[in-house]
């Protein structure tokens, strides 16, 4: 071949590859980056150009490459299969579950290859203004944030969350790579739950559906939940036990206990889904977009930020929030901390019960310690169950969960599968510390008898276990009217009843609603503990009460356990925190609508007075509860055995247990829309 023949075609060669690149960049969307553009692209251009010989066929080939299409990744693999030794080669490394594309230049006198690696890009700088900022990147926190992203009418403000985890918005990725890992084991168990979960009621449920956009299919989907329909208490001192059904409140569940780390994360998938969108929009706009309009970004996630303190006036716009980053614009550790401001219409405190929020704002907390610790951990049951169970020892009550089997929605045999559930067991410090350093099979032991009431979990004031007892086999539903004339008035009953024996018919109607009013639930002897999950954690913290003095201040309002810290009794605390998201962000949403600045008095106003009555209803009754069941006055035998004949009334009384239960599967009402 002469010399201008091969010159002819190194040009066209050269032509075809930047025509392509500019091709593929015009095509792709925002969603798939230009990664087979490299090393792929050029490798299946040269084969395009060696085979087919002619410019044409050769640019009507070419304009597949690019993206991640199937048609560009098959060209791809021919061009490595064909060029093998020749002038390109590729591939791909998977690292912490993403893909990195490296590429093997290799020339043709020499076997020495050059491998470069394509480093992701580094994360956009944080804006210096937004209209809200959202300090705490917990449950709470990342609730507020999607809540605002998915409402129509707030979904155009500027959001800001900062956490202090540098891995805090990296679950997504680390997700997928481990789905992709696990695709072909879903037979195979799933590893032990967390020591730490919920049991998030109906209206919360419904809440992360509808206002979230769609979070609970998305943890559903999981199968990392359990749902109950029963919650069970009874004393351990004395013989009352309550039982609360979910058809007397007409519902199919009263609530399902999930990991906290699943709810998280399946909160997180859409905040850091639409982060990455808008940074892809980004470098396609800096890859010569210039006809492109330019996106504003209104959604920035910083991990790895430490609040060193806030400021603002009465006169002005915004607050301003000083914090310390860990990780700089290109991802690594920052030699130099330099303290870094962001400006906020709004800032929303959801960094827990010491947060840093609170403390520079000067808004003081009040309350006390319980001095008790709530052990957590997972064991194993001989049975499945949809009741969750509580009994009240002297030193504070247990409570056992059901968590699920840990099977996946793929395999119908159940057989392979443990059946998991969660302990909260309150008691003092001591005992606390002793309980968490047990070994699996002395925990397992220790729990089964607390729940059963065996060794010195059987106290001598009970003449037999719960489950062996009269009240179990109905007999004291059988006796209550006899219980209530020797106790308080014989001679009054007695009376009444010779009345109404004289007249049939109001006769009738009294044992018409005696009938349907006094109607007890059946005790359902808890599961056995077999052992304790293999693999599980095991810890314990403190109980505490904790109520902010002010639920905002200036341009701020606090969520969550920023606000409060409630006794786990009652199984309320996330509960609270996502009503408190609801009440935000109809406070935010109603500013939005009348032109209102989202971050003023009224707002602000707005907020505390839509969640003041309820909160301190919910916190009292809490509280309340902790007293009664506490351990000082446990201790006080006719006191024990009043509070068994209260359980006894309320399990008899089926209106009561109606409203009873209505209340705490509601947790109150999160939003009438």
């Amino acid at each position: 071949m002469s010399f201008w023949g091969k010159e002819c075609r190194r040009d066209a060669f050269i032509k075809g590859v930047k025509h392509t690149r500019s091709q593929t960049r015009g095509r792709l969307d925002r969603r798939q980056k230009t990664t087979m553009g490299g090393a792929k692209g050029r490798a299946a251009a040269a084969v395009s150009f060696l085979s087919l010989g002619t410019p044409n066929t050769f640019f009507a080939k070419a304009r597949f490459v690019g993206g991640r299409r199937r048609a560009a990744h098959s060209n791809a693999l021919a061009a490595e299969s064909a060029l093998k030794g020749g002038c390109w080669s590729s591939t791909s490394t998977r690292e912490s579950g993403t893909k990195k594309s490296t590429r093997a230049v290799a020339t043709t006198t020499t076997t020495t290859t050059t491998t470069t690696t394509r480093k992701s890009p580094p994360p956009p700088p944080p804006p210096s203004k937004v209209d809200v900022a959202i300090v705490g990147g917990g449950l709470v926190g990342v609730a507020f944030a999607r809540a605002l992203r998915t409402n129509a009418r707030t979904k155009h403000l500027s959001v800001a969350v900062l956490d202090g985890n540098p891995r805090a918005f990296a679950i997504k990725q680390e997700k997928k790579g481990n789905d992709e890992h696990h695709h072909h084991h879903h037979h195979h168990p799933r590893a032990a739950p967390k020591a730490r979960v919920s049991a998030l009621t109906p209206e919360s449920i419904e809440f992360l559906e509808r206002e979230c956009g769609g979070v609970w299919t998305q943890i559903e989907k999981t199968n990392l939940g359990n749902e109950f329909d029963a919650v069970q208490a009874w004393d351990a001192i004395g013989e009352g036990y309550v039982r609360f059904e979910a058809k007397e409140a007409h519902r199919n569940r009263l609530g399902v206990v999930v990991e906290n780390d699943a709810t998280r994360n399946a909160l997180c998938d859409g905040l850091i889904e639409e982060f990455e969108e808008e940074e892809e929009e980004e470098e396609e706009e800096k890859g010569g977009q210039e006809s492109a309009k330019k996106r504003k970004r209104n959604l920035f996630l910083l991990p790895g930020t430490s609040v060193v303190g806030t400021e603002t006036t009465e006169s002005s716009p915004f607050r301003v929030v000083k914090f310390k980053s860990s990780l700089g614009n290109s991802g690594d550790k920052e030699s130099d901390e330099e303290v870094k401001t962001i400006s906020a219409r709004l800032v929303v405190g959801a960094d827990g019960p010491n947060g840093a929020m609170k403390r520079f704002a000067g808004v003081r907390s009040f309350g006390y310690d319980y001095n008790q610790k709530a052990v957590c951990g997972t064991v194993e049951l001989d049975g499945p169950t949809k009741t969750a169970f509580q009994r009240f020892l002297k030193n504070g009550p247990i409570a056992l969960l059901p968590i699920g089997n840990g099977k996946t929605k793929t395999s119908d045999d159940d057989s392979q599968f443990p059946i998991y559930a969660n302990i909260v067991w309150s008691t003092t410090p001591k005992e606390a510390e002793r309980i968490t350093a047990l070994s699996d099979d002395d925990f397992a032991s220790e729990v089964n008898d607390a729940i059963h009431g065996g060794r010195e979990y059987n106290y001598q004031l009970r003449k037999q276990q719960v489950r062996d007892s009269k009240i179990i086999n109905g007999g004291f539903a059988k006796s209550f009217s006899m219980f209530v004339a020797e106790s308080f008035a014989k001679d009054v009953f007695s009376f009444a009843m010779d009345t109404l024996t004289k007249n049939k018919k109001m006769e009738n109607k009294v044992r018409e609603i005696l009938e349907s009013t006094l109607n007890e639930n059946e005790f359902e002897p808890p599961p056995n503990i077999i052992a304790t999950a293999k693999g599980s954690e095991r810890g314990a913290f403190p109980l505490k009460l904790k109520i902010a003095g002010a639920r905002t201040h200036r341009r701020m309002l606090l969520i969550g356990d920023a606000a409060h810290v409630v006794h786990p009794l009652g199984g309320q605390g996330v509960n609270l925190g996502f009503k408190d998201v609801a009440a935000g962000i109809d406070a935010i949403e109603n500013a939005v609508s009348v032109g209102d600045d989202i971050g003023s008095e009224n707002t602000l106003r707005n907020y505390k007075n839509a969640r003041f009555l309820e909160m301190s209803a919910m916190v009292i009754g809490l509280d309340a509860l902790q007293k009664i069941f506490g351990p000082t006055l446990s201790s006080i035998e006719p006191f024990t055995q009043l509070r068994s004949i209260g359980m006894r009334a309320v399990n008899m009384f089926a209106p009561v247990r109606e409203t009873i239960t209505k209340f705490a599967a509601d947790g109150g009402v999160l939003r009438k829309k």
